[in-house]
């Protein structure tokens, strides 16, 4: 009879449970006591919203010999997710009758929280058939799954809150969409998109998912405070169109705030996705960089007196390289490069072309002008050709062969990310590859495929924005050498 009464009371305690978890929650923030974890004090950033979910057992501790601990700085993997993310919308694992994935067996621990989570269009599978449970999830991959799973909308997620979540990046929409309801606010005007998620940045995430009260709205029309950003050097810039329209935002969409005419000059102080933002009438105006000549920098300009720089248009002569709406890949970068020159000139480098000319030196010719110089970097400029629909940019380095492999890769990142921002090119990465001009010199080298000539886009891009490109090279190597 006792251990009658002992089962009913357990089974009543389970029932209880699963009456409490299905009640709808009434928002509003949790006592900070409700949940003790040794390691998260009342103090620190996210204790309360730890302990939100926790208090709706979204989340767990770990038990050791002190106690109950969080672990806020432990990453957050893909079968983690798909469990916190079904139990937050309310919903109960499935039933497992057969494998879906290679590598979840039916066994396997979040089986049932994965399988829904999928069933729910929450989570995708990988190409190769697996689901990579434990793998660990990044916080782009998670401002996707939160956007998704719980159906978030903004009016525009055109906004771009973050340097490093530019117009073109696959997940842009999303990372805009959950800054503009206050679920991110970043960290230093950065997203880190690339980075691995902790516990403590979920437990934010998906806190202020659930309750609004949580939630860190940006002020002034949806926008950051722009006048808080980290900038590059401001610019000077000359205005090229007859006219000029300044908006409110970096978009066609935006509200049209003023006007400017050829030849007035403007401070920039950024660039980003092709468009300029500047200081209109004391207040933050944003125009298209495509009719800016952009001058130098209005700060003290970095000094590269002693250092070599070597400069490799790609192709010429007797080799066109790419062709592709008129062009030849030759002539767009000789022009880029002859651009790219002037600046790197006037920071007081010693500038070597490895063609000044429409000739062909070979590949060999190439890195011997860089070695025998003892150049400090070499950039090599080519154009992209493939399937029209492919487009975009991307910077190769060489780990396997190039002595200076892991400079090149940095110089590689920063000429990447100038790019991508101010011509609002695709973001193809930064990749290793066995180029023999970038295997074969000695000191850090890349070579940038600034566009596809075969794409209709990039192409107008490579006609009619030449001496954009220059300026985003430019802007790389100076990034790379403010940060060496």
């Amino acid at each position: 009879m006792k251990n009658r009464s002992k089962f009913y009371k357990v089974g009543l305690f389970f029932i209880l449970c699963t009456l409490i978890i299905a009640v709808p929650y009434k928002e509003s923030k949790v006592n900070a006591a409700s949940a003790n974890f040794y390691d998260i004090p009342s103090s620190y950033w996210a204790s309360q919203e730890i302990r939100y979910l926790s208090s709706r057992s979204i989340i767990n501790g770990y038990q050791n010999s002190k106690g109950s601990y969080f672990a806020p700085e432990r990453t957050v993997t893909r079968a983690q997710a798909a469990k916190m993310i079904v139990l937050a919308k309310g919903a109960n694992e499935a039933r497992v009758s057969e494998r879906v994935f290679s590598d979840v067996s039916k066994g396997h621990w979040a089986a049932g929280w994965i399988q829904k989570a999928v069933q729910l269009n929450i989570f995708d599978g990988k190409k190769d058939g697996t689901f990579a449970p434990d793998e660990p999830l990044k916080r782009s991959q998670m401002a996707k799954i939160i956007v998704k799973a719980f159906g978030l909308t903004v009016e525009n997620n055109e906004v771009e809150p973050f340097t490093d979540v530019y117009i073109n990046h696959e997940f842009r929409p999303y990372v805009s969409t959950l800054y503009q309801l206050g679920i991110t606010t970043g960290s230093g005007n950065q997203f880190n998109p690339g980075k691995h998620i902790k516990r403590s940045e979920f437990a934010t995430f998906l806190t202020r998912t659930l309750n609004t009260s949580y939630r860190k709205i940006p002020s002034t029309d949806k926008q950051p405070n722009l006048e808080t950003k980290p900038t590059q050097s401001a610019k000077t810039a000359t205005v090229t169109a007859d006219i000029l329209n300044v908006r409110s935002g970096s978009s066609t969409n935006s509200r049209v705030i003023g006007q400017l005419s050829f030849g007035n000059i403007v401070n920039i102080t950024f660039v980003d996705g092709g468009w300029a933002r500047i200081l209109y009438n004391d207040q933050v105006g944003y125009v298209s960089a495509s009719y800016l000549n952009i001058g130098s920098t209005t700060s003290e300009a970095i000094n590269l007196e002693n250092q070599v720089i070597v400069l490799d248009a790609g192709h010429g002569g007797k080799d066109p390289g790419a062709i592709g709406h008129g062009m030849y890949e030759k002539d767009i970068v000789f022009e880029v490069v002859n651009l790219l020159e002037q600046k790197m000139k006037d920071t007081g480098a010693k500038v070597i072309l490895t063609r000044s000319s429409d000739v062909y030196p070979s590949l060999n010719d190439r890195v011997k002008i860089a070695n025998q110089n003892g150049a400090d970097i070499f950039v090599s400029v080519h154009a992209n050709a493939g399937p029209s629909t492919a487009h975009g940019t991307e910077t190769y380095y060489d780990s396997s062969k190039n002595p200076q492999s892991a400079e090149g890769k940095k110089l590689a990142a920063e000429i990447q990310q100038q790019i991508v921002s101010l011509l609002g090119t695709r973001d193809r990465g930064v990749k290793d590859a066995e180029f023999l001009v970038i295997t074969q010199t000695k000191m850090p080298s890349v070579l940038v495929e600034l566009g596809f000539i075969s794409n209709s886009d990039d192409a107008k891009k490579l006609a009619e924005q030449r001496s954009l490109f220059a300026d985003a090279i430019y802007n790389g190597i100076l990034a790379y050498y403010e940060k060496r």
